[in-house]
């Protein structure tokens, strides 16, 4: 007879004990959560009324893999898109919320004797919410649909992303057992803001694009070898680079879920994470000691009380703090108040690495549990509590909130600067990261590679070129013109005169970034010093600066990292359209055009397109001058504005908020005749008895035969071949309005146009139509 590996014999039990449980649970619908932990319990060592598990050590590794496919899952569902969209309620309750609880977990733990760093996990497992009970509750209790529920899911999505942050951090602190210091913390978060930004770039550039180009080739099969295998790559990457096996996990799902086969590769790892997941939870159980829980009663007690309360407190306040309601922030209070799956995970971390003792491990399965059955009634109990508050709260105090909570849902806001500022921040942390990774991989591979392994003549000098060549398409995005957002800072700059210093100073910023980049490439690899280094420096910005094969380079990049990261949600967003059967493109709203009288002292009269240059100036074309004698469709560079003319611009409704601030500030002598239309509206307006306003928009497939493929919109030169002007073009769910003439058409792209029959005839000769 054949000897049975004993990881089959102990699979076995615990699969068959769990199937009999979770299928009870069921039945009495209860979340199948706690059958796997009754199951884990009764297949433990502290159970002798059962066989238990022979080998305790391959149910950990085994537990450990289902770790890391809940959090490969949980990235799976993860949607960047939807991170955005979740407005700035959830990243405020989330935060009041965590950092409440992190300080009541820690006060707890220390109120009750714990150690440092017990006390410490603890406040984090206390600050996760569990995303499949509330899920569970709100189904059950029919409250799917409510305002309030979709506050409580962004404030689930974020805290996803804080649990794995502080993993990381709760990871970081345990290495020194005896705490941390300020500045190891602080390179600590440096070091992981580092690799998250650096892992979501490449990872969005490269992982959506591979699952594209390989999906024809791809069948159920080799997708989910495909997909767990490089889940697994990412896992061992993450662990050898000092972050946890969870991270790594979480990031590959977070970036296959951008990929055009997202839902199906969720739908064949579904299985895979329901095994391993199911493992994990009940090896959760069987660390469940009935005799421990009754030692530690009075801290389960405590714990109990203090997770309600506290995440009633600071949940409600984090909604309320954010500009939510009263009525709002006590329902989604009442939501949060329980520790779910998120906890083990964080218990499990802290067991592995050996920093916190083994009695917490049980005392907060038992909390969840007790927090679990809680949680149907604690959400039934926020109506009642809210009605009874209102009778308690002092007039003056309800006033106060109604006001507060009025003034930060206040639209009409001036969010310029904000808008500024954030897209600011978020693109210099990009560029600054990639050209950090480039530099660091410069001179600790390249460069010891050129110079001692292959001994190239001047290797330093070679590696210094390729450093640069990669640098480049970067370094001509930071250079870019303004802030790296034109029309917001256009339109802060034309605003007010006291906007220019600040904005200047954002300028400088970007100045400092490349200079510091190209200092690094020419001193340190190099070795260049002095006068002839910083010669170099202004030589190489400039030509950089100036390059329109650069620019085209960098937007060919950036436009395939949007196409993966909006695609998913575009091809959504329009399948959602076709069904209502509203099938207008996308810019008929997005574009607008205005009427522009010219008066007689005006300062643009005499001069031509070109000099005033108001595409490269304000970001609109004009579409049409007319003058008494003519009108003259998409004027050329040659035209000359005329006393008594009227100009038609087209642009972006932000576009024409820049040029109307120039009107102001430069004193061009122009009146807007009436209200900016949509380009839809100024469609549906053009009539028989108006010909001089007949435009028509088509759309034009660039495919591997048409004349422009692989040209820049600039060398085209449209305007003039095609009589028409380019207002858009989409590449893959990318759209890109009024785009730059460095663009370069790829095939493929859908180009739009705007013109008039001479426009058709043109096309329909050239046989573009």
């Amino acid at each position: 007879m054949s000897h049975l590996p004993t990881i089959i014999s102990d699979l076995a039990m615990i699969l068959l004990v769990a199937g009999v449980t979770t299928i009870l649970f069921k039945k009495i619908n209860q979340p199948l959560v706690l059958g796997y932990i009754i199951a884990g319990f009764i297949t433990g060592p502290n159970f002798s009324f059962f066989p238990t598990i022979a080998d305790n050590a391959n149910v950990q590794a085994w537990s450990e893999i289902g770790v890391i496919f809940l959090l490969f899952a949980l990235g799976l569902e993860f949607s960047f898109y939807k991170l955005k969209s979740v407005g700035s309620t959830a990243f405020i309750a989330t935060a009041v919320e965590i950092l409440g609880m992190l300080a009541v977990g820690y006060a707890a733990g220390t109120m009750l004797g714990w150690s440092h760093m017990d006390s410490l996990f603890l406040g984090g497992m206390l600050s996760m919410s569990s995303t499949t009970i509330i899920i569970k509750a709100f189904d059950d209790l029919k409250l799917r649909g409510h305002s309030f529920t979709e506050v409580v899911f962004g404030i689930l999505i974020v805290e996803d992303i804080a649990g794995i942050v502080m993993m990381v951090m709760l990871s970081t602190m345990a290495v020194a057992a005896s705490g941390i210091s300020s500045a190891e913390l602080l390179l600590s978060i440096a070091r992981l803001v580092f690799f998250l930004v650096l892992w979501f770039v490449l990872g969005m550039y490269l992982v959506p694009s591979f699952f594209k180009w390989a999906q024809k080739l791809m069948n159920d099969e080799t997708l989910v070898v495909s997909s767990i295998g490089l889940c697994l790559g990412m896992v061992v990457l993450a662990t050898k680079l000092g972050f946890s096996a969870a991270l790594g996990a979480f990031i590959m799902g977070s970036l296959i879920a951008e990929a055009p086969n997202a839902e199906k590769i969720e739908h064949l790892v579904a299985p895979i994470k329901d095994l391993f997941g199911a493992i994990f939870f009940v090896s959760v159980g069987m660390m469940v000691n009935p005799a421990l829980l009754l030692e530690h009663w009075l801290p389960i007690l405590v714990l109990v009380i203090a997770t309600i309360i506290g995440k009633l407190i600071f949940s409600t306040g984090g909604v309320l703090a954010s500009g939510q309601s009263l009525n709002t922030s006590v329902h989604c209070g009442f939501s949060l108040a329980q520790i779910g799956e998120f906890s083990f995970i964080i218990a499990s971390l802290g067991m592995s690495l050996g920093v916190i003792s083994g009695f917490l491990y049980p005392i907060i399965v038992a909390v969840s549990v007790i927090t679990t059955f809680s949680t149907p009634f604690c959400i039934m109990s926020a109506e009642p509590f809210y009605q009874q508050l209102l009778k308690l709260l002092p007039p003056r105090l309800l006033n106060w909130l109604t006001r507060y909570t009025d003034s930060n849902t206040d639209s009409g806001k001036d969010q310029d600067w904000k808008n500024l500022l954030s897209a600011y921040i978020m693109r210099m942390l990009i560029f600054s990261t990639l050209l950090l990774a480039v530099a660091m991989s410069a001179e600790h591979y390249l460069l010891p590679y050129m110079r001692d392994a292959l001994r190239i003549p001047y290797g330093n000098w070679l590696t210094g070129a390729l450093t640069l060549i990669v640098m480049a398409p970067i370094l001509r995005a930071v250079l870019v013109n303004r802030a790296g957002n034109a029309d917001l800072f256009s339109i802060l700059w034309f605003k007010r005169r006291a906007n220019h210093l600040p904005l200047m100073i954002l300028v400088l910023g970007k100045i400092l970034v490349a200079a510091s980049a190209l200092y690094f490439i020419f001193n340190k690899l190099i070795g260049l010093h002095g006068m002839v280094a910083c010669l170099a420096i202004v030589g190489a910005a400039y030509l950089i600066s100036s390059s329109d094969w650069l620019m085209s380079e960098y937007l060919r990049i950036e436009s395939r990292f949007l196409v993966n990261l909006n695609e998913k949600h575009m091809r959504k967003h329009r399948e959602a359209l076709a069904e209502k059967d509203e099938q207008h493109n996308w810019f008929d709203e997005d574009l607008q055009l205005a009427f522009y009288e010219v008066k007689d002292d005006s300062p643009i009269i005499g001069k031509t397109m070109a000099q005033l240059a108001f595409r490269e100036s304000y970001g609109c074309n004009v579409l049409q001058i007319t003058t008494p004698a003519e009108t003259v469709d998409m004027p050329g560079g040659e035209q000359t504005v005329v006393k008594g003319s009227t100009l038609l611009l087209i642009g972006t409704a932000a576009q024409l908020k820049v040029f109307d601030g120039a009107i102001a500030q430069r004193r061009l002598a122009l009146h807007r005749q009436k209200a900016p239309q949509t380009l839809r509206q100024f469609m549906l307006a053009n009539d028989s008895t108006h010909p001089e306003q007949e435009f028509l928009s088509l759309a034009i497939t660039i495919d591997k035969h048409s004349p422009v493929l692989g040209t820049s919109l600039k060398a085209a030169n449209l305007r003039h071949k095609w009589s028409c002007l380019v207002i858009g073009l989409e590449r893959g769910a990318f759209t890109i309005t009024n785009p730059h003439v460095s663009l370069v058409f790829e095939e493929n792209d859908l180009l739009w146009v705007l013109g008039k029959q001479k426009m058709i005839n043109t096309l329909i000769r050239e046989e573009i139509l």
